[in-house]
């Protein structure tokens, strides 16, 4: 039985919604606040971490930091997730190059373990999809099974930037997960001035269970100091629309904290 029929919500279009990186500045916290959406996940290593509150957090784990500013720096020692100024590497192609496993392992440990004493956690994801690397994959559905902690899985690897030598050998993980797979949809690479429309679409989606990722920031001069703020700005308008709320109401709400019970 897959995970919406065990919920009772088989041929239902079903919606996780999703706010990510929360923790890594007060824009981005005070948007979850406003919102109203539950559903979020933490960076740990994040300056604003400790200042995030709600219903249904999970553990945004960080390997990469690539802002010139605010940076990020490993919770633990691993030398091969750090620059020469100490941070975690600037992008995922420096990080594949030279994170350790055994490494990464005990830094997701350590995030995990820390996001337990401010919050609750319900779920797992990560920070650009740092743990595409194959054998990071696999630590990643390894440490969800241990916590007892639901991670995302996507339905299909297609359009997430995997480099080519990876797919086979992710694929077979992923396709052996006992964890249920989500539609996976995030507007972050479009334009702006697109996002509106691209939420009242989502009028016309099938049944299925879809995760939809948002990075929603208050308009703040701090929010503002992050390159991408026009994107996040984007998303906390578009959210905060009434039009986009009415077609959001269309689907049935679903929480990582609900599917964690069904599941454990």
């Amino acid at each position: 039985m897959d995970l919406l029929e065990r919920l009772g919500l088989g041929g239902r279009r079903v919606l996780i919604l999703h706010h990510d990186d929360l923790g890594l500045t007060h824009a981005q916290n005070g948007a979850y606040q406003a919102l109203g959406l539950p559903t979020g996940s933490v960076m740990v290593p994040g300056a604003w971490a400790s200042g995030v509150k709600g219903e249904d957090l999970g553990v945004h784990l960080v390997l990469t930091s690539e802002w010139p500013a605010p940076r990020m720096r490993p919770l633990t020692e691993g030398e091969s997730l750090r620059d020469e100024a100490g941070y975690f590497p600037e992008g995922l192609e420096a990080l594949w190059r030279k994170a350790r496993a055994e490494e990464v392992e005990r830094e997701l440990k350590a995030q995990i373990q820390a996001a337990a004493k401010l919050f609750s956690p319900t779920h797992l994801d990560t920070h650009q999809g740092a743990v595409l690397r194959p054998d990071l994959a696999e630590v990643y559905l390894r440490l969800a099974e241990a916590y007892r902690l639901v991670p995302l899985v996507p339905e299909s690897l297609e359009g997430l930037g995997v480099p080519p030598p990876f797919l086979p050998e992710l694929a077979r993980l992923l396709s052996e997960t006992p964890f249920p797979r989500v539609r996976f949809l995030d507007p972050y690479g479009l334009p702006p001035e697109e996002r509106l429309g691209f939420y009242l679409d989502l009028a016309h989606l099938p049944p299925g269970l879809y995760y939809l990722v948002h990075h929603s920031a208050l308009p703040t001069p701090e929010g503002r100091a992050l390159p991408d703020w026009p994107t996040r700005e984007a998303d906390y308008f578009a959210l905060s629309h009434p039009e986009v709320r009415r077609v959001l109401a269309e689907f049935h709400p679903l929480t990582w904290r609900a599917v964690r019970e069904a599941l454990f």
